[in-house]
Parts: structure tokens; C-alpha cells; sequence
């Protein structure tokens, strides 16, 4: 018979000591229950497994348009976004491209008109450029608005961007009051800028507008279609 040697303790039965198979098969399931949960929170805060963007409410900012309605989109956008960059042919670079960041409105938040104002001095580059060539374009990206564009790239397709080429004038003394009427309320600190560095309201008068809003390229809207949408 088999005598354990003196000091040795006898090895446990290592039959009694294993998991039965109905205890694997619990622990098995409480793990794949785990990583069912977590797989669903992370979807549903449009973590790294979620697969599609839909469009939604975001705060402050009124319900976003299909991207098929390309007019509507274009005037949210432009109604809803408080900058943009405006690009002009710069004096100081020898008729270089020069692109600006421009704080813009055109109108109070709820009261669209569409038109794009500004409120700029000469002693900045954009204003200055204008003096000796009026064209101009502004670009507005939705990436900017709170909420937008979760879980893409501010240059992929559907997050949507819009760039449109007009000349930049400075607003008649007649009617700046009106024109601060419609920019001040979504840019109050304006009031406050230096009365000394001549700023005055400039609006850019619309020619082209191009949004690219989803795949397959931007689409061209006409000042008329722009202008004829009610927001």
C-alpha cells in the first residue's frame, strides 16, 4: 500500500478541487453578460463602436435640417454659427491669400435675415485687403456649434461646411445703426470695442455659395435660393 514519505503532506484530491462544469459554465455567462452591457453603454454614448452619426438636438442651437435640404442646411448653418474664417487677397502679402477669423451675424438668434454683417476696422487685415479689393470669402464650419458633429472629423462630409464668395462693402452710415441692430445681440462685446480704432459694419454681398453637407462632393446654391428659405 502507498505510504506518503515522513514530513510530505499528502497531495489534495485534485478532483474535489476543480470548478464543476455548471460553474464554468455560470462564470462564462456572468462574463458574457458583462461585455454585452459594456458593448451597449459605449453605443450609446457613441463611443469608439458606434457606427453611424445621426443627427440631433443640440443645446442652444434649433433642430438641424436633412442634409438633402441643401438651402434650409445652408441658412441654419449660417444662422446658427457666431465666426467664420474670411479670406481676402492680402495687401501686406502681395495679393496673397490671407484668411482672418471674423466674428459675423445675420441676425439675432430666432430672426434670420441671412445676410452676413461684420464689424471691422482698418486696422486689421481683413477691412484693409477690402479697401483695394473687395472680394472676399467666408467659411463656416458646424464643427463649431456645441454638440455637432459627434464622433467626426470637422473635414468629414457630413459635418457640414459652407463657403461663400461675395464682395465685402462697407455698410452705409445711414443704415449702420440697423446693421448693429442684427449683429450686436449675438456679439454684445462688440458695444465695448475701442471708439478710437474705427470699426464700422461691413456686410458681404452674396455671389457663390458651395456646402458640402455628405459624400459625393459640394452642391452650389444661388443667392436666390439661399435668400428664399424661412428659417
Amino acid at each position: 500500500m502507498y505510504q506518503p514519505l515522513p514530513g510530505v503532506a499528502e497531495a489534495p484530491n485534485s478532483t474535489a478541487d476543480k470548478p464543476s462544469w455548471s460553474d464554468r459554465a455560470s462564470r462564462c455567462l456572468t462574463l458574457t453578460c458583462l461585455v454585452f452591457v459594456i458593448v451597449l453603454g459605449l453605443m450609446a454614448a457613441g463611443g469608439p463602436v458606434a457606427t453611424k452619426v445621426t443627427p440631433r438636438r443640440m443645446p442652444n442651437v434649433s433642430p438641424r435640417p436633412d442634409h438633402s435640404d441643401i438651402n434650409r442646411l445652408a441658412r441654419w448653418l449660417i444662422h446658427e454659427a457666431d465666426w467664420g474664417v474670411v479670406s481676402t487677397l492680402s495687401r501686406h502679402l502681395n495679393g496673397a491669400p490671407f484668411g482672418n477669423v471674423v466674428s459675423y451675424a445675420d441676425g439675432p438668434r430666432g430672426n434670420s435675415t441671412g445676410r452676413l454683417l461684420f464689424y471691422l476696422t482698418t486696422l486689421d487685415a481683413t477691412a484693409y485687403d477690402a479697401q483695394a479689393n473687395a472680394s472676399a470669402m467666408l467659411t463656416v464650419s458646424e464643427a463649431q456649434l456645441p454638440g455637432s458633429c459627434r464622433g467626426l472629423d470637422a473635414e468629414d462630409p457630413p459635418c457640414a461646411k459652407i463657403s461663400i464668395l461675395g464682395e465685402l462693402h462697407r455698410v452705409p452710415a445711414s443704415e449702420e445703426g440697423a446693421a448693429r441692430d442684427l449683429l450686436f445681440p449675438r456679439h454684445p462685446a462688440m458695444q465695448d470695442w475701442p471708439a478710437g480704432h474705427e470699426f464700422h459694419m461691413y456686410e458681404l454681398f452674396i455671389q457663390q455659395i458651395q456646402l458640402l453637407a455628405w459624400y459625393g462632393g459640394p452642391r452650389q446654391i444661388t443667392p436666390q435660393d439661399y435668400f428664399g428659405v424661412q428659417l
